[in-house]
């Protein structure tokens, strides 16, 4: 893509829905992309927009790193409140004294993760469909494979050899472990 913006967004989510017959996806898992976003409101606007855990939560050691190391505990509570609360309710309460207990009412950052808690919390997300998906870890494991073999400046004959010479390959590597 030449660009990020949420009309480049919406003509590929077009697009892609045109090529699979509109059949749009009951969830969708994307990173926090504010132009993704909007494009997906408005062409998928029945779609349930769920956040990757895993980008947000690779975000967690820098954006929170003086608490990290001020409490040895820290990050287990973290993790415990996002990821061990099995009800909304569970999750609002260990919230509450979480914050409170780290003084972390005014925290800008985590303040805006709260307010996206319907998009990426599980205590939120279990009810939604996403095939017990809850990052795109799958598909980023993906795009670095095929970064080894291919860039955004190969040409469309090649793109296509070297994607044939990556799977090939790939398959000799799974017959090799099998």
């Amino acid at each position: 893509m030449r660009d990020e913006h949420a009309s480049t967004f919406e003509w590929i989510l077009r697009t892609w829905l045109e090529g699979v017959g509109n059949n749009p996806p009951l969830t969708i898992i994307t990173d926090q992309d504010q132009a993704m976003a909007s494009a997906i409101a408005v062409v998928l606007p029945n779609t349930t927009h769920l956040l990757c855990s895993w980008h947000i939560s690779q975000k967690f050691p820098e954006k929170l790193a003086q608490y990290y190391s001020a409490f040895p505990e820290f990050k287990m509570n973290f993790n415990n409140c996002i990821y061990k609360s099995l009800t909304e309710c569970v999750f609002e309460a260990r919230w509450a004294s979480f914050v409170e207990k780290y003084h972390l009412q005014d925290h800008k950052w985590l303040k805006g993760l709260y307010e996206l808690k319907h998009k990426w919390i599980p205590a939120y997300t279990r009810n939604k469909f996403s095939a017990f998906q809850n990052s795109t870890s799958r598909s980023e494991g993906m795009n670095s494979f095929f970064d080894k073999y291919v860039s955004s400046a190969t040409g469309l004959k090649e793109f296509i050899e070297n994607a044939q010479k990556t799977l090939a390959r790939q398959l000799m590597r799974e017959k090799e472990e099998d």
